[in-house]
């Protein structure tokens, strides 16, 4: 938690829509999906969370991977599919990381981003670079409020002086994109939450702790962070260069745009009830965050929408996933929709990691404890 009493900057930034589009101006692709493994060398990779505190660095080829089960980075061949080392990190000390990370990023020439108590640059030895504490930050220049909290944290190789967090209000259920500058020890705020996806989609107890989150993705592709809804397909898009903050909007074509509310039964107590309107949300649609495909100078996207049985696995909240259907969306630099199409062989578990390697999308499977991957090439 990071709780201060604020008093922020509240930039006031021009919003742009993305072009409003139709079926008809929608291309269809074509594409061919195939599935690798990766071996492991005799370790046991780390495939929890399902390899969300991951990144594909397109600068080294390699995928550098959190493991919570020894606090160390694994450090993936993916051209040769294996394990080629792993790094320790130290929890505390000078070069300390913090007891939890949730997110990485890699910020290339043998840097990291990692960030959970805090953020800061790590080198592959595990020595801390750069600190990026926003606790650090005076009141006057945007320090955080006593209901704040830091959900999730990111970086951008083309800005090293910067860190970027999702910030959750809970005295008004808001989340905020918040721009931590440590070169002029400045906190700045930008709305990224216009309709109120994140309360809307909240479901329990708005005046406790005691809800559910929607998800709320951020992402750090080329030069610009996007932060995107689960259950919402519109995107938001900041460039740190020229200080904008720019609204996406566009009509999905094989899915609803965004998820009607659920509001039967019992949603503050029952927990059955909250977990009922939680899979008519999935039922509808999911939506991914956006990744660069740095060959084809283009984002791609993955959404979903599926089934549920009358099972539950042990320790699982949500019923067993009788029937999962896949859609992958695809952006040109502009954020204008260029095609949209469902890949009926991609039944993974939607919220799987996924990222563009030379020109193909690699999304993460767990095989049998193994890391896995299904691979999807898309055609001109």
């Amino acid at each position: 938690m990071f709780n201060r009493t604020f008093l922020g900057i509240l930039l006031i930034v021009g919003f742009s829509c993305g072009k409003s589009q139709d079926a008809a101006n929608v291309e269809t692709i074509s594409y061919s999906v195939d599935s690798v493994v990766v071996d492991s060398m005799g370790e046991i990779l780390y495939l929890e969370y399902l390899l969300q505190v991951s990144d594909y660095c397109q600068e080294d080829a390699f995928l550098y991977n959190y493991s919570e089960f020894d606090h160390s980075i694994e450090k993936i061949d993916l051209d040769r599919l294996e394990l080629v080392d792993k790094y320790p990190l130290q929890k505390e000390g000078p070069d300390g990381t913090g007891s939890w990370i949730s997110s990485l990023k890699s910020l290339g020439n043998g840097k990291l981003f990692l960030a959970g108590q805090f953020g800061g640059h790590f080198n592959l030895e595990g020595r801390l670079v750069k600190k990026f504490d926003w606790n650090n930050i005076s009141l006057a220049q945007g320090g955080m409020a006593d209901k704040e909290n830091v959900y999730q944290q990111m970086a951008n190789p083309s800005f090293d002086h910067l860190a970027f967090g999702l910030v959750t209000d809970h005295s008004t259920n808001r989340i905020s994109l918040k721009k931590l500058n440590i070169a002029d020890t400045l906190i700045s705020t930008f709305e990224i939450d216009p309709n109120g996806n994140y309360k809307k989609y909240t479901l329990g107890d708005l005046t406790t702790y005691n809800k559910w989150d929607p998800r709320v993705f951020i992402t750090s592709q080329q030069d610009k962070m996007i932060i995107s809804h689960e259950f919402s397909n519109d995107f938001y898009v900041y460039s740190p260069e020229n200080d904008e903050l720019q609204q996406v909007t566009y009509s999905s074509q094989h899915t609803p745009s965004k998820v009607t509310i659920a509001t039967e039964g019992d949603l503050i107590n029952s927990i059955e009830d909250r977990i009922n309107a939680l899979e008519s949300y999935h039922e509808q649609v999911s939506f991914g965050p956006l990744v660069w495909d740095l060959q084809n100078k283009r984002y791609l996207r993955l959404s979903s929408s599926r089934r549920f049985g009358e099972e539950k696995r042990e320790r699982r909240l949500l019923h067993e996933t009788t029937n999962i259907d896949v859609f992958l969306s695809v952006f040109d630099m502009e954020f204008n929709l260029l095609s949209e199409t469902p890949i009926p062989k991609l039944t993974i578990n939607p919220s799987s990691k996924y990222f563009v390697k030379d020109g193909v999308l690699w999304v993460f499977k767990n095989r049998e404890d193994e890391m896995g991957f299904v691979r999807v090439a898309i055609s001109e």
